[in-house]
């Protein structure tokens, strides 16, 4: 999917719930090594980082988890616990940046567009290839997580960074013991990836008609985001989240966002998963 940041956001805001969601597993599948979740839903998020419009994606998703420390999954790539303990995780990921169209996308996953092209003219920006580290820190019901990563083959060369804070509570649901996660989220990036995303070069405003912008690293976006994982059984799960960010410094000066986009963005979606 080349719409920048649909999936993710997305992934951002799953890691709330994406620790309640493990230890379901592992209590299911004791004794097992390997487990697979196959799940799908629907997201609606901005057609691109900084965008006016939103559309509506399908999202599905394969995952494969080699005991408690190697997770591969086609929406967040390949993630590895080097150092784990009753509080603290630290490890690696490889993951991509989804880039950016010009144009509305017209692929299968996509089940409704924005009636029009806001950044026509800019260009296309590739997919890009990451690779990074998070620090994760858990108290009681209370989760904070650092991710930092570096493009290293495509559309951008640059460090983007996310930081997220929530608390689980667990709540009775539909008469099943779920979580809710609920807290404060903000990304920050160097020079290299604003820039890649938010600058207007001369040649880009003659074909867009956007302004002229030259956009430094710094804060991106501060927000909230809000999620509920419900157990239907042993094997099927729920998942509910929103998520609502403002944009911040140059990337919410950018005449990208000021002249055709909005410095509100909201996303929110419904996944269904299976675990065996």
């Amino acid at each position: 999917m080349k719409t920048i940041l649909t999936i993710a956001a997305t992934s951002l805001i799953l890691q709330a719930v994406s620790v309640a969601a493990q230890d379901a597993a592992e209590d299911t599948f004791a004794g097992h090594d390997i487990y697979f979740t196959v799940s799908g839903g629907i997201v609606s998020a901005p057609t691109f980082l900084g965008s006016g419009e939103t559309s509506t994606y399908a999202l599905p998703d394969i995952s494969v988890s080699v005991g408690d420390r190697l997770n591969i999954s086609l929406l967040d790539g390949v993630s590895y616990d080097f150092y784990k303990d009753d509080n603290l995780t630290a490890g690696a990921i490889l993951t991509y940046d989804a880039g950016r169209e010009d144009t509305p996308p017209s692929h299968a996953l996509v089940l409704s567009n924005g009636a029009r092209s806001e950044i026509e003219g800019l260009g296309d920006i590739d997919e890009t290839a990451e690779i990074g580290g998070y620090f994760e820190y858990t108290h009681g019901n209370l989760q904070a997580r650092l991710a930092v990563r570096k493009g290293i083959d495509g559309g951008h060369d640059g460090f983007v960074g996310d930081v997220d804070v929530n608390y689980n509570a667990p709540v009775d649901l539909f008469g099943k013991q779920s979580v809710i996660s609920f807290g404060p989220s903000a990304s920050f990036a160097d020079d290299s990836y604003t820039s890649t995303f938010f600058d207007v070069s001369a040649d880009q405003s003659a074909a867009s008609g956007i302004s002229e912008y030259d956009a430094g690293g710094g804060i991106m976006s501060y927000g909230l985001n809000a999620s509920a994982y419900v157990p239907l059984n042993q094997n099927v799960a729920l998942v509910g989240f929103a998520s609502f960010d403002q944009l911040a410094g140059d990337v919410r000066n950018s005449s990208i966002v000021q002249e055709r986009g909005s410095e509100t963005q909201t996303t929110s979606g419904l996944v269904i998963s299976y675990t065996y």
